[in-house]
């Protein structure tokens, strides 16, 4: 015997749209982190690329402050910039399929949504 999914009272529509709302909210804040974090790894690529890869460079590990050159740093900055990006991609895609969840929402429950 199948049961019948018994409709949401009004409250619990709210809950449900407040909820998918703050977790929209969550991924667009990750999302904003991590272009941050690939904007300032940018801004250092570009400042070390035109170095001799010989020259001395200090890079943050770990929170302790260690003594490389450029070509040893350049590749592994690189390399963490690309980890990014492809993080951004994959949260790019949540925030996506996020708002379609929300829209369907709205959609389904004729929910007005108005500016406080």
């Amino acid at each position: 015997m199948a049961t019948r999914q018994q409709p949401l009272t009004e409250d619990q529509i709210i809950a449900q749209y407040k909820e998918l709302k703050q977790q929209q909210s969550a991924i667009m804040t990750k999302l904003s982190e991590f272009e941050s974090d690939a904007g300032e790894y940018n801004l250092v690529i570009n400042a070390i690329s035109n170095l001799e890869p010989s020259r001395k460079c200090f890079r943050m590990v770990g929170g302790v402050l260690v003594e490389r050159t450029v070509g040893d740093v350049l590749p592994v900055v690189r390399q963490n910039r690309d980890g990014i990006k492809e993080l951004i991609k994959k949260f790019e895609d949540q925030l996506q399929a996020k708002t379609k969840e929300l829209n369907d929402f709205i959609t389904k429950y004729k929910i007005k949504v108005t500016s406080q």
